[in-house]
């Protein structure tokens, strides 16, 4: 009756070479889990980041606990790769036809319809892999989306584009009763309109479960479930049985710090900007002497709401530091927009 439990049991089954490191935050994964299978959360949206379990728990574990109390599920799983998703439907397949496994629950395996990518129980239960991109077919009870963006993918306007079309458009398509079949997507975020973005921008009902790997106390999670991250340090861990500080502080130099507020903290701009550091930035009463001046207009089209119109006049000090000298900001439709720049390149 206990996902943990379960957990805990199968993983011997599951990686049999490697000793399961615990943490807190996979109790709270498992919870949130196990509301979904009570029928409490319907949509359920995991960011976390790499390496913290999301997939063995999500993907392969829950599936197989599931099977365990009700073999009639069936479930549509897809990656950003057709790869991943199969090699995680191949370890939830492994676990389930185990001597463990079928001791306790005898859930079996039919032999016509027993592949990697699509297997069948002959209680009518399955579970079909594939990439996100190719979300055809079959519907389920269950529809998991793991890592539906690579990182370089999310970097593409295009592919990204795509990824979060098939999240409007297609995932709600592939469910067998729209009124109780469940959505449980987990992923790091990659991009500020990633699919999680797109999840989080509009009323789309999605529970966001959000754990980064470095606390910070003005986002600690609270669920419907309760206030859910249980540390009270800002910088505490998330996973240091696994990842402790002296990894973390490695990895987050070689990451540099777009990847690190995506990947790791999960908001995918660093605080303070991605590019400037404003907090770093001096301000003088005065520049020195000038070698070159060059105003730049970034322009937008909407008189008062959307974004802004802003130019910069800036300059390059004989010092070799470069100076803010002006800035207009304003939100103009094109006439007024056009106006306001020859009149400031006039005065």
């Amino acid at each position: 009756r206990s996902f943990p439990e379960f957990v805990i049991n199968a993983w011997p089954v599951m990686e049999p070479t490697r000793a399961l490191a615990w943490g807190w935050h996979m109790d709270v994964i498992c919870e949130h889990l196990e509301a979904v299978t009570r029928g409490e959360i319907l949509r359920l949206l995991i960011n976390i980041p790499p390496g913290t379990m999301k997939s063995s728990l999500v993907s392969v574990l829950w599936p197989a606990w599931e099977w365990a109390n009700d073999p009639t599920k069936r479930y549509v799983t897809a990656s950003h790769e057709q790869g991943l998703a199969i090699r995680d439907a191949r370890k939830m397949r492994n676990i389930v036809a185990s001597e463990w496994y079928q001791r306790l629950w005898a859930v079996e395996l039919t032999g016509d319809q027993n592949e990697k990518r699509y297997f069948e129980n002959k209680a009518t239960g399955f579970r079909q892999a594939c990439a996100v991109a190719s979300m055809t077919g079959k519907r389920g009870d269950r529809v998991i989306w793991d890592d539906p963006h690579n990182v370089e993918g999310a970097l593409s306007d295009a592919d990204r584009k795509r990824d979060v079309r098939i999240f409007r458009e297609t995932l709600p398509t592939r469910l067998n009763d729209p009124d109780s079949s469940a959505i449980v997507i987990v992923m790091q975020r990659l991009h500020e309109e990633d699919v999680s973005g797109e999840a989080l921008s509009e009323d789309f009902g999605y529970e966001h479960l959000c754990l980064p790997m470095e606390f910070e106390k003005a986002r600690a999670c609270v669920t419907s479930l309760g206030p859910v991250d249980r540390r009270t340090e800002e910088g505490e861990l998330l996973f240091p049985e696994r990842f402790p500080r002296e990894v973390v502080d490695r990895d987050k130099k070689i990451m540099g710090a777009w990847a690190t507020a995506g990947q790791l903290q999960q908001r995918p701009a660093p605080r303070g900007g991605g590019t400037f550091e404003w907090e770093k930035i001096a301000i003088v009463s005065h520049a020195p002497e000038l070698k070159e001046i060059v105003r730049y207009w970034d322009k937008a089209g909407t008189q008062g709401g959307g974004a802004y119109t802003a130019g910069v006049l800036m300059g390059l000090g004989v010092d070799g530091v470069y100076y803010v000298l002006d800035v207009v900001r304003g939100q103009w439709e094109a006439p007024a927009r056009e106006r306001t720049i020859k009149q400031t390149a006039q005065s």
